[in-house]
């Protein structure tokens, strides 16, 4: 017997959010009057060649396949919790990743602006770990019924 309830939901939530995320913009920093902007997919100068930022973009990925393969592994409740608690690491670290970036840029420039895109991988983290507790508390109602057998 498997329950598969909200934790997919939460971890489809998930998934989206990190999948907007590479596509928004984290930081801008203004230089003088040339504008230096950060994200997964777009970093540089903006109005000039601007290429993605490798380790927010491969970081990013990493999540959004790890969380797909938590979605589809929903028979395996060990499994699945584990899958689940990487992505939460991997999240955490690139939100650390991101504040690091933020600090180290904005000393070469005058005005740091953090986006409203940064938001989303906090909000992502608040859904695996929603979709945790509900992984852990299924866990727990089939130990409790294989028990009672």
């Amino acid at each position: 017997m498997v329950l598969q309830r909200w934790q997919t939901v939460y971890l489809l939530i998930a998934t989206i959010l990190m999948a907007a995320f590479a596509f928004m913009t984290s930081i801008s920093i203004q230089v003088g009057p040339q504008e230096y902007i950060l994200g997964a997919l777009v970093s540089g100068a903006k109005g000039s060649d601007t290429h993605p930022d490798l380790l927010l973009m491969v970081m990013d990925a990493l999540i959004i396949v790890i969380s797909i393969i938590t979605i589809i592994r929903y028979k395996n409740l060990k499994a699945q919790m584990s899958l689940c608690a990487m992505c939460i690491a991997l999240t955490i670290a690139m939100v650390l990743c991101i504040l690091v970036l933020a600090f180290t840029q904005k000393a070469m420039g005058d005005v740091s602006v953090m986006h409203i895109g940064n938001l989303m991988p906090l909000l992502a983290i608040v859904c695996y770990a929603l979709a945790y507790r509900g992984i852990s508390h299924d866990k727990k109602l089939l130990s409790d019924s294989e028990r009672l057998r």
